[in-house]
C-alpha cells in the first residue's frame, strides 16, 4: 500500500486561544487545508488539563498522527487513548501502527472505530510489536457518516503505547502542549504576488513585516487576510518581480513567535524542472513550487497530469486523492506543490489549486515517438525515455503481442519485435473502456510513467487507440511529406492549410521551425541535418500532424 503525506505536515502547534492548531509532536496528513481544524479543549478532558479537540470540516478523511516513536520487535506493549465522541455526523478510526528500518508500513493490529455516546470511552488492546517494526506512531482518521453535512466534533485525550510495562512512550500523549503562531508555507500566485499558509488563524498582518530572500531581496507593498481562510495571508506589489530560478528563497515574517520562515521556488517553475533528466536542473524535493499547465489527463483516483508545453521535458504526474476532483482534463490550471520521486517515477505531491485559468483547452499534441525510446528494456532515469515521463505521447503502427488479463496490460512493438512496450492502465483502471486485439495493429497514444521497474504507455479512453491494421499509410493521414528518407529537401502537402512547420529531433529538441505559412504545401530545406531520425510537426491552426522523417 501507498503511503504517503497529502498535504504538507502541519509539525508546529499552535496558540492556546487560537483555531487551526496542531499540538507539539503531532501531525495534521489532509487532502485539503480546510478539511480539520484542531484545539486544546479545557472543558472535556481526561488527564492533565486539556484534550485535543478535532473539528471535520468537509467528507474528506484527515488524519492526526503522532511523531515515530522507538519501539522494540518481539516486545509486549499496550495501546490506549481516550475518546470523546457523541456525535453522530462523524467517528474516528483508531491505529496504533509500525515502520521497519527502510521506512515501509508494518501493519500492528487492527484498526478500532469510536462508538457515538454521551461519555468517554478507551480504546486499547494489548499484543506484541510486530516482526520488522522499529518505529511505531498512532494513528486518528477522521470520517464523516451519513448525517454529516459541514462539520463533524469528536475529542481525544492520554494516548499511550507503553512496552513491557514500562513509561509511555507517545510524547505529548496527553495534549498539553501546544505551539506558537508560525508559518506553514508559501508560494508564489504569479511573479508579483504570494501566499503565505499559517499554522493558526491570524489575527492581524503588517506588509512590512514580510522579505522574500534568495535571488533578490524582496519586499511587498500590501498584505491582506483572506476573508475565508484566516489562515491565509496573501502578499502583493512586489519590489521586484519574483521570477524563477533553481536558487532556493526564503519568506520571513518578523514578530513570529513560532515558525517564521519557509522556503519555497520563486516565480512560476516550468513543469521541466521536475524531470530526473531536465538538462537544465532540477528542482530539490519537498520545497514548494508553483506551476502552470494544462491537463493532459485525469484517472479520477489519485493521479492527473499536467503539460506546460510541447516536446521534451515537459509533463508530469501528480498526486492527490482531492485535486483530481478539481479538475478535468482541458483545464489551464496554476497550482502549487512539491517535487518528488516514486520509486524513481517523478511527480509533484501535495498539491493546492490556485487558479482554474479556463476549461475546455486541447492538451498539447502528443509527441510522435519510436517505441524503442520507451521500450521495456530501458531502466529508471535513462535519458531516452525519461524525457517523456510525464506526458502525452503517439506510437504508430504498434502490434499488439500479448494481453495479461490480470495485472490488465498488454505488449507491442513497432519494430517487427526488436523491442517491447508495455501498454498500461494507470489511466484507464484495469482497461475497462480500451480493447485491443493480440495480432491487430494500432496507433496508441497515451501518458508515460514509470512503474515497477517499466516504462509505459497508459491510454486515457477509447479514442487515444486507432486500429490501423489493413489500413495504408496514405490512408491513415490526410498529410504527405516526401521523399522519405530525404537528404536535402522535403516536400509537405496537406488537404488544409499549413501553418507552421516544426522539425525535431530525437531528444525532442527544435532544429527546423518554419511558421507564418499560409498554403496547402511547403518545401523545407534539410540539408543542414545531420543524417538520422527527426519528427516532422506540422500545423493547420487548430492542431498538429506528427510524422516521423529519415534524413539519409
Amino acid at each position: 500500500m501507498r503511503c504517503k503525506n497529502l498535504l504538507f505536515v502541519l509539525m508546529m502547534a499552535f496558540a492556546i486561544n487560537a483555531m487551526g492548531q496542531v499540538p507539539q509532536n503531532w501531525f495534521i496528513d489532509t487532502p485539503s487545508p480546510d478539511d480539520i481544524s484542531l484545539s486544546p479543549n479545557t472543558e472535556f478532558f481526561t488527564q492533565g488539563s486539556t484534550s485535543c479537540q478535532l473539528n471535520l470540516h468537509t467528507a474528506n478523511v484527515p488524519y492526526l498522527v503522532s511523531d515515530n516513536y522507538d519501539v522494540n520487535e518481539g516486545a509486549s506493549y499496550t495501546f490506549s487513548i481516550d475518546v470523546l465522541d457523541n456525535d453522530t455526523r462523524g467517528r474516528l478510526k483508531i491505529y496504533a501502527d509500525f515502520y521497519d528500518a527502510d521506512g515501509n508500513d508494518v501493519y500492528g493490529e487492527a484498526p478500532v472505530y469510536s462508538e457515538d455516546m454521551a461519555d468517554w470511552q478507551t480504546i486499547s488492546w494489548t499484543a506484541t510489536v510486530p516482526e520488522g517494526a522499529v518505529e511505531g506512531y498512532v494513528w486518528i482518521k477522521f470520517y464523516d457518516q451519513d448525517e454529516f453535512v459541514d462539520e463533524a466534533v469528536a475529542y481525544v485525550d492520554n494516548a499511550i503505547f507503553v512496552e513491557d510495562g514500562g513509561e509511555n512512550i507517545v510524547v505529548n500523549g496527553g495534549f498539553e502542549n501546544w505551539a506558537l503562531l508560525g508559518l506553514e508555507y508559501a508560494y508564489c500566485v504569479s511573479n508579483d504576488a504570494v501566499d503565505v499558509r499559517y499554522n493558526a488563524d491570524v489575527e492581524s498582518v503588517t506588509a512590512s513585516d514580510f522579505i522574500l530572500n534568495g535571488t533578490a531581496e524582496i519586499t511587498f507593498a500590501n498584505a491582506e487576510i483572506d476573508a475565508e481562510m484566516r489562515n491565509l495571508v496573501h502578499l502583493s506589489g512586489a519590489s521586484d518581480p519574483v521570477e524563477f530560478d533553481l536558487t532556493v528563497d526564503h519568506l520571513e515574517q518578523a514578530g513570529l513567535e513560532g515558525t517564521s520562515s519557509v522556503e519555497l521556488y520563486g516565480g512560476i517553475a516550468p513543469i521541466a524542472f521536475t524531470n530526473a533528466g531536465n538538462p537544465d536542473g532540477v528542482l530539490t524535493n519537498g520545497i514548494q513550487a508553483t506551476f502552470s499547465g494544462i491537463i493532459s489527463a485525469n484517472d479520477a483516483y489519485n493521479n492527473f497530469w499536467v503539460q506546460d508545453g510541447a516536446g521534451a521535458y515537459n509533463g508530469v504526474m501528480g498526486y492527490s486523492f482531492s485535486l483530481i476532483e478539481q479538475v478535468a482534463v482541458g483545464d489551464e490550471v496554476v497550482l502549487t506543490a512539491t517535487r518528488d520521486q516514486y520509486y524513481d517515477l517523478n511527480e509533484i505531491v501535495d498539491p493546492v489549486l490556485i487558479e482554474i485559468i479556463s476549461s475546455g483547452n486541447e492538451p498539447y499534441a502528443p509527441e510522435l515517438i519510436a517505441g524503442n525510446e520507451i521500450d521495456t528494456t530501458r531502466v529508471a532515469n535513462d535519458p531516452m525515455a525519461e524525457k517523456w515521463e510525464g506526458q502525452l505521447v503517439r506510437i504508430e503502427n504498434a502490434k499488439i503481442t500479448q494481453y495479461f488479463e490480470d495485472p490488465y496490460f498488454y505488449y507491442c512493438t513497432d519494430d517487427n519485435g526488436e523491442t517491447f512496450i508495455k501498454i498500461g492502465d494507470n489511466v484507464d483502471y484495469q482497461l475497462a473502456n480500451i480493447s485491443m486485439n493480440v495480432g491487430d495493429t494500432y496507433t496508441i497514444t497515451g501518458v508515460v510513467d514509470y512503474s515497477y521497474g517499466v516504462y509505459r504507455l497508459n491510454p486515457r479512453n477509447a479514442a487515444d487507440i486507432v486500429l490501423t491494421t489493413g489500413i495504408s499509410e496514405n490512408e491513415m493521414t490526410a498529410m504527405e511529406v516526401y521523399p522519405n528518407p530525404a537528404k536535402n529537401v522535403i516536400n509537405i502537402a496537406r488537404t488544409d492549410k499549413i501553418t507552421n512547420v516544426r522539425i525535431s529531433n530525437i531528444n525532442g529538441a527544435v532544429v527546423i521551425e518554419n511558421d507564418g505559412l499560409n498554403n496547402n504545401s511547403a518545401q523545407i530545406d534539410i540539408s543542414a541535418l545531420n543524417p538520422g531520425v527527426y519528427f516532422v510537426s506540422v500545423f493547420n491552426g487548430s492542431g498538429v500532424e506528427t510524422t516521423r522523417l529519415m534524413v539519409k
